[in-house]
């Protein structure tokens, strides 16, 4: 299917609703660009905050992305109407959390909003957005990326919504639509940041908390390769307020503060 076709099939963003909606939500956070087609949501909120280093918070969200990232590099693009690109830059002083732990903050706002539409949505750690498909596995249908730009935390969300089986990029991977669930995208992206504003208020023992309970990573056998491409196996015994996950091996418990996990076994 071409482009055109896609963009016949698939309604654009409709920024006054999205505004409409946070309105409801009772967000304070209403600076909201909206964007036909971007390379990457990020790269336009960087760009922005280089023109501007002490902006307050605003959200940029696209149509469509060509050139975005996930973590360690790897690409994720959003295929016009199909997903949620947006990236909310915060000033990093605003988050009572460290740093490290952003993006676990951030999983359990995105994966709240999820849950409040029926949606059986997972966490898998560090930025992994799953929910269970027709097999009765995890397919993972979003991600999280924050980037630290000048005194802000750029956050990176995200969320395949309408992606057909075709247009998958891989065989992990699902949508909203494939595990049957037809959400207005202004609605999800409204109550994101929705959500997302009130998390900075959050304690730390209650995101903390929550995030044990989401997580699909804990209690398994699993595999971390990490940034220097080494792998460790071992039990996910817990994950630590600062966002690391603390796994035993055989040679005790090692402290792993970023990598990839492959669930082993239960």
């Amino acid at each position: 299917m071409t482009k055109k076709d896609l963009r016949h099939r698939r309604p654009a963003l409709d920024p006054a609703l999205i505004l409409s909606e946070l309105a409801n939500g009772s967000s304070n956070w209403r600076d909201i660009s909206v964007l036909d087609q971007v390379t990457s949501t990020n790269d336009v909120a960087v760009a922005r905050l280089l023109e501007a280093p002490d902006a307050g918070v605003f959200a940029v969200t696209a149509d469509e992305q060509l050139a975005g990232r996930g973590r360690l590099q790897r690409e994720w693009t959003s295929a016009f109407g199909a997903g949620i690109a947006l990236s909310v830059a915060i000033p990093t002083a605003r988050f009572s959390c460290p740093i490290s732990a952003i993006p676990l903050v951030v999983g359990v706002a995105v994966n709240t909003c999820l849950l409040r539409h029926g949606v059986a949505a997972k966490l898998k750690w560090p930025n992994d957005l799953m929910i269970s498909t027709t097999s009765g596995e995890l397919g993972k249908v979003g991600g999280i990326l924050v980037q630290l730009q000048n005194n802000h935390a750029v956050v990176g969300i995200g969320i395949n919504t309408g992606l057909e089986v075709s247009e998958l990029p891989t065989q992990l991977a699902t949508s909203l639509a494939i595990a049957g669930f037809d959400i207005p995208r202004e609605v999800l992206i409204a109550q994101i940041i929705t959500e997302l504003e009130l998390a900075l208020g959050d304690s730390t023992e209650n995101w903390h908390k929550q995030y044990v309970s989401m997580s699909s990573t804990l209690g398994n056998r699993v595999q971390v390769t990490n940034l220097k491409q080494e792998t460790l196996s071992g039990l996910a015994k817990t994950i630590l307020t600062s966002g690391a996950l603390i796994l035993e091996t055989d040679q005790g418990l090692v402290e792993v503060t970023a990598g990839d996990v492959t669930k082993v076994r239960t």
